[in-house]
């Protein structure tokens, strides 16, 4: 008898609601969410960044980071400025509002990733991160 191989489809993406949910709930009252963070995280490495890069970062849509970032500038957490080579690129930079809501949200997924890789051993880990960047490929593979 053949046995049905694992949902992983629908396992991911219980799995990626299941993580926006716990980081939303705990994002208190800066209200950016799992993705607004992803945003300052990158800030915070990559100062004065491209839109298209921080889209590129994330593996977002343009509209979808174009809405964001809009958002988190409304917010106090981002500030956006010409780029000074090209007036039609615009450049985004942190606030200090915006260091101090990154800074919570680190804080928010050190405690996540703690909760995620409790119980499993670091060769476990090693094949769920192989697995997740495969997965996370595939967008690459499906535009040529």
């Amino acid at each position: 008898m053949r046995t049905s191989p694992p949902r992983l489809v629908l396992g991911l993406m219980s799995a990626e609601r299941a993580v926006r949910r716990w980081v939303d709930g705990r994002s208190g009252d800066s209200g950016i969410g799992a993705a607004g963070a992803g945003v300052l995280f990158h800030l915070a490495a990559h100062d004065g960044a491209l839109v298209g890069e921080v889209t590129a970062a994330l593996n977002a849509s343009a509209a979808g980071t174009s809405g964001l970032v809009n958002r988190l500038a409304a917010a106090g957490l981002l500030r956006k400025t010409p780029d000074p080579a090209d007036a039609r690129a615009v450049r985004l930079s942190l606030t200090p509002r915006g260091r101090e809501v990154e800074a919570a949200a680190r804080s928010i997924l050190a405690e996540l990733n703690e909760l995620l890789v409790d119980g499993f051993t670091p060769e476990e880990l090693a094949t769920v991160a192989r697995w997740l960047a495969r997965t996370t490929e595939l967008s690459r593979l499906a535009a040529r």
